[in-house]
């Protein structure tokens, strides 16, 4: 089973994003798939050991619900890190979520708009930006931006999309041989729509290449996988359902409507009690980071 593309974090374009539900859900993605922000973290901490960089501000830039922005609190233990988002719902889960991890003296919350507002958050020593750079418009301007905040050396990580995430194994074609390959193709021109819908869309290259426009040298660039498999614990098989059916909603009028209709299905059956009963649910996913130093 494929979630066609991926689980486009809490940034859904439907106008929901900035609610307590879909906060929520954004933080049971963060949970589960929580190793993607630990390996890259560990690569991050190795790095600025290499080069003496000493990390005393972070900003997350949007955050969501402070997953990230806990584990880069704990990864570097005298920082304060900036959760920047621009959902109310998202930071309020932030605080609450610093709190209960016991890092609310160094994780501050601010709401700002990535593509306009960013100047506003100060200078920092390290900028993390997962899964949400793709969501401005003019994401070559924004990396220009992040340059200016930080401080000499400093760098910036990226974590975006690679492949898509599976949550079924490849060969459950629920009868439709080729289905997630179709589907996820729906889902890529969803993605290239929805970026051609931003405010001040600008057609985007590579990122080691608009990371080279825009100052920095490209010290990192690997692929992040992970495999969680079966059986899932409740969280896990939560995730996979909502996975599919945020995914899901995407496709209207892209994919085929028989493809659709067996998703449909397979949603119906296990939809009731919000968790897939399926014996053979797993997660396989993918990250791609990239990291930049400011030259």
């Amino acid at each position: 089973m494929t979630n066609p593309g991926h689980h486009d974090g809490h940034r859904q374009h439907d106008g929901m994003f900035d609610s307590p539900e879909a906060a929520a859900a954004n933080e049971l993605e963060g949970d589960v798939l929580i190793g993607f922000v630990d390996d890259a973290t560990s690569v991050l901490a190795v790095l600025c050991d290499e080069i003496g960089l000493e990390v005393r501000r972070v900003l997350d830039l949007g955050s969501g619900p402070g997953v990230g922005s806990c584990v880069l609190a704990e990864r570097f233990g005298e920082a304060t890190v900036i959760a920047a988002d621009d959902s109310t719902a998202m930071l309020d889960r932030a605080v609450a979520r610093a709190e209960r991890l016991g890092f609310a003296d160094r994780v501050e919350v601010r709401p700002v708009d990535l593509a306009t507002d960013l100047g506003t958050l100060g200078r920092a020593d390290l900028v993390w930006a997962s899964m949400s750079l793709h969501h401005v418009g003019d994401e070559l301007a924004a990396l220009r931006e992040i340059r200016q905040l930080l401080e000499p050396g400093g760098i910036v990580a990226l974590v975006e999309r690679h492949a898509p995430t599976r949550v079924l194994p490849d060969g459950v074609d629920l009868g439709r041989p080729g289905i997630w390959e179709r589907l996820d193709a729906a889902w890529a021109d969803w993605f290239t729509d929805m970026r051609a819908d931003l405010p001040g869309s600008t057609e985007s290259g590579d990122y080691p290449s608009m990371l080279a426009m825009a100052g920095f040298d490209v010290v990192a660039d690997q692929v992040l996988a992970m495999s969680i498999d079966e059986p899932l614990d409740g969280a896990g098989r939560r995730f996979a359902l909502k996975q599919m059916a945020q995914s899901r909603g995407k496709l209207d009028d892209r994919a085929d409507p028989a493809d659709l209709s067996a998703l449909d299905a397979l949603l119906d059956q296990d939809a009731p009690d919000g968790i897939m009963h399926r014996d053979d649910v797993r997660i396989s996913a993918t990250r791609r980071l990239y990291v930049g130093r400011a030259r």
